[in-house]
């Protein structure tokens, strides 16, 4: 049985930003090992979600470019998502609309469950397939 490593965010980030010479090149030999089928690695909801949120507000990259490459991560040969499966979902909304990821998340969750979002924030009106509820006093 090959080995599997669920990754930390630092991983991630180190393999998109290649930003420390000795951890960045570490980073992609560990993606390469995956990619050749030596070993398994596993992401989950928070690593993406910490690798988003850095990615924007430390890095300053474009929404864009960050959707684009994390999916690539995210899909790559060796790559299992531990979370949910709407979570591919979630990034290119979040890629290709102005939205936050959170609000991605909901609305990708609940097209996936087929339940309405319970909230006050008009946003969510955006997504096609989400019914908004708002509560009243």
């Amino acid at each position: 049985m090959k080995p599997a490593y669920l990754l930390d965010t630092n991983i991630i980030l180190r393999f998109l930003t290649n930003d420390h010479p000795t951890h960045g090149a570490a980073a992609k030999k560990l993606f390469a090992d995956a990619g050749s089928g030596k070993i398994n690695l596993r992401i989950s909801f928070i690593a993406i979600t910490e690798s988003i949120f850095t990615l924007q507000s430390y890095y300053e990259i474009d929404r864009a470019d960050i959707g684009r490459e994390l999916l690539k991560v995210l899909t790559a040969p060796g790559v299992t998502i531990t979370c949910p499966g709407w979570i591919l979902e979630a990034v290119e909304d979040y890629q290709t609309r102005n939205v936050s990821f959170g609000d991605a998340c909901l609305a990708a969750e609940a097209r996936f469950d087929q339940v309405a979002v319970a909230s006050f924030d008009r946003g969510l009106d955006k997504f096609s397939g989400v019914k908004r509820h708002e509560p009243k006093a």
